[in-house]
């Protein structure tokens, strides 16, 4: 039996960079960068008004004591001007404008008293050089890294991309993934059940924790617990890039599943883990390539399986950075029963400027709804029987 770190270890080792591909600027939302984005030209690439005022030479004011200036010509952004600056000239000047070259200044129109071809402005000692002027790649230069590979390609990303006229950018390819949802007594959610039987959820438990990385499903499948419906189901399963299985992994008469993997050419690489909920958890590969999660049945072992373990392998596989560990006090005690590590929701709490989490009450791994609710999990370490008030733990936030 593996204990968590030596199944994480061993899972990570078969997370291969997935390859990329290019997609278009309107489908790049929500994918992981798999280039660096740089900068195609300095930003702002011209020497540009930040607020509107009068644009004019800062040596007709200090050195020469000019208070009122001849206006030559109004300027708007995206308008080129047209006349030069003299001795003792400005040009009004709206924000966003590219400020001439004989300008290196510009005083706000607040302070200004426009009329006719002339304006005066109010006496406000020296001017400083550049004020109110943002200068030519002042923010980006050219060439500079504006985003890295492996981020999210988020709103402000595709906000850059569109600045820098990046049409087109490579992405981390998807992966190809499948889920099946095994037992006998599971049913489709829009059946009606029997009092012996219960609706599937770990399988739109799976494909919502997916969304998490924009992975859609290859295939989404519920099969009792028969050896040859389940023979069938692995089959069209193995052709995706990663088959998640809940249920049918455990010791019982009727957990076909390690043994119909094993039949179908996916070598086992690990089965059970020193873990509490979600110990009967097995992990396995097939020749082809195809990674293979088989997670627990309960609700709460299949959910706590999919973020310790499937979610590090997913960031990965996808080059996302690895997700740090929070380390935060408990409020109030945490008892378990188990030797293993254990793994409970959690609420975050704060109080008196501190952030602290609290256990979130749940009923067992078994309780369809023990995640409704936390902020994610806590750790309890297995050497430790009882977490006292303000001891520090793991959290790892959904």
């Amino acid at each position: 039996m593996k204990t968590i770190s030596e199944a994480l270890n061993l899972i990570l080792a078969q997370a291969d960079l997935i390859e990329s591909e290019t997609v278009s600027i309107h489908q790049a939302y929500n994918r992981i960068l798999a280039e660096d984005i740089k900068a195609d030209r300095d930003y702002p690439p011209f020497n540009r008004a930040s607020m509107d005022g009068y644009a004019l030479n800062i040596s007709d004011w200090n050195e020469h004591g000019l208070r009122q200036f001849k206006v030559v010509e109004e300027l708007h952004a995206g308008a080129v001007p047209t006349q030069k600056l003299g001795k003792g000239d400005c040009l009004k000047i709206m924000t966003g404008a590219a400020v001439p070259p004989e300008a290196d200044a510009i005083i706000k129109v607040e302070l200004s008293a426009h009329q006719g071809t002339t304006v005066s402005f109010e006496e406000i000692g020296d001017l400083k050089k550049w004020r109110n002027i943002a200068l030519r790649g002042e923010d980006r230069k050219t060439g500079e890294i504006l985003a890295t590979k492996g981020q999210l390609c988020n709103a402000a990303i595709i906000s850059v991309l569109a600045v820098i006229g990046k049409m087109e950018v490579k992405v981390a390819k998807l992966p190809k993934v499948s889920i099946i949802s095994t037992g006998t007594e599971v049913l489709p959610p829009d059946k009606t059940v029997l009092p012996h039987q219960i609706r599937d959820s770990n399988s739109f438990a799976l494909q919502n924790l997916l969304k998490k990385f924009n992975i859609g499903l290859e295939h989404k499948i519920l099969v009792p617990d028969d050896k040859t419906l389940l023979r069938e189901a692995i089959l069209k399963g193995l052709q995706s890039d990663i088959l998640i299985l809940s249920g049918g992994v455990s010791m019982g008469d009727a957990d076909f599943v390690p043994e119909v993997l094993n039949s179908q050419g996916v070598q086992t690489i690990f089965h059970k883990i020193q873990i509490k909920p979600g110990k009967p958890f097995w992990f396995g590969k097939k020749e082809n390539g195809t990674v293979v999660f088989g997670l627990p049945g309960n609700p709460m072992s299949c959910q706590v399986g999919f973020r310790v373990f499937i979610e590090p392998y997913l960031n990965a596989k996808l080059g996302l950075p690895k997700p740090q560990s929070l380390y935060l006090p408990l409020m109030g005690t945490h008892q378990k029963r188990s030797k293993f590590t254990e793994y409970f929701p959690c609420k975050i709490i704060n109080k008196n400027e501190k952030t602290f989490i609290k256990t979130h009450e749940y009923n067992g791994s078994g309780d369809i709804a023990a995640m409704i609710g936390s902020d994610g999990l806590a750790a309890h370490p297995a050497k430790s029987k009882k977490l006292n008030e303000n001891t520090i733990i793991e959290f790892l936030p959904w």
